[in-house]
């Protein structure tokens, strides 16, 4: 499986540019993702008003192609604000809701335990998502493998980079549960050990290689990407994708603060290996 986290497009007057969001999810479509994950943290959801994000729920599913699944990223620290938004997309007909580890609140494993218990209720499948690099706390294997047996939560997007945790709830997880991988450059590791697939970054780029990658496991086109998964990461993601995309041709928009601009040297080193994958086919 291949999820594309999506980036939001703006307008030079700041405001959201949903013909441009559509014109992507169109460019996935055409490119053989499964589906599309819509306000995670590549979509700079933290960013954008509650009345941004609704817009952007309800006008990406009314418009999306017939043949694309759709995550939205419905978490924040904030319990009632996670069921307000995973009941709204469920209510708009979403296939899933990314609902990522409260962040900032110390917390315990139990008390995580109990937080995603709580969303599981809305009647939608959940997908869990664990990135402790951004939220200071990490959804330990243990915990995870509790929650895989909890009614409607059906996977985890698993951003720590560890093998480790992967093996581990795939040995305890109740059957069907499955698990992605929430690094372009673990997506391979992560596949040998049992993962589904991945929600990519790199995918807004180069769709179909990535697709082809997770599909035939092929080392050589981890390699050929490699390059791709890094640069991305120069700066904090999105900032090194949503200039990667204006250079492929994609209106972007100006950068809402506090993300800025990458850096001229960030800027050539993003499109030297943007180069090196077009002239490589």
């Amino acid at each position: 499986m291949v999820w594309t986290a999506l980036p939001t497009p703006f307008k030079e007057d700041g405001s959201i540019n949903f013909d441009e969001y559509l014109r992507i999810l169109e460019f996935q479509a055409e490119n053989g993702v499964d589906g599309v994950v819509i306000l995670g943290t590549t979509g700079e959801a933290v960013s954008l008003s509650e009345e941004e994000k609704d817009e952007v729920f309800r006008i990406l599913k009314e418009n999306a192609p017939k043949n694309l699944k759709l995550i939205a990223g419905t978490g924040t620290n904030n319990l009632k604000k996670v069921l307000k938004w995973t009941e709204r997309v469920y209510n708009l007909g979403y296939d899933y809701a990314l609902v990522v580890t409260p962040y900032y609140l110390k917390t315990s494993q139990r008390g995580l335990f109990e937080f995603f218990k709580e969303v599981a209720k809305v009647r939608i499948p959940i997908v869990l998502y664990n990135v402790p690099s951004r939220t200071g706390v990490s959804l330990l294997p243990s915990t995870v493998v509790e929650l895989s047996f909890v009614e409607n939560i059906v996977g985890i997007k698993e951003a720590s980079g560890s093998c480790d945790a992967v093996s581990e709830i795939l040995m305890g997880a109740r059957e069907g549960f499955f698990v992605l991988s929430g690094d372009d450059s673990m997506t391979l590791p992560f596949l040998s050990i049992g993962a589904k697939g991945v929600v990519s970054v790199a995918s807004n780029l180069f769709p179909k290689l990535v697709v082809d990658m997770v599909k035939s496991r092929d080392p050589k086109l981890h390699l050929k990407l490699y390059p791709l998964f890094k640069v991305l990461f120069v700066e904090p993601n999105p900032i090194p994708l949503k200039w990667a995309m204006r250079y492929l041709g994609f209106k972007m928009g100006p950068y809402r603060l506090p993300l800025t601009e990458p850096s001229e040297e960030s800027k050539r080193k993003i499109e030297g290996v943007i180069d090196g994958l077009r002239k490589g086919g």
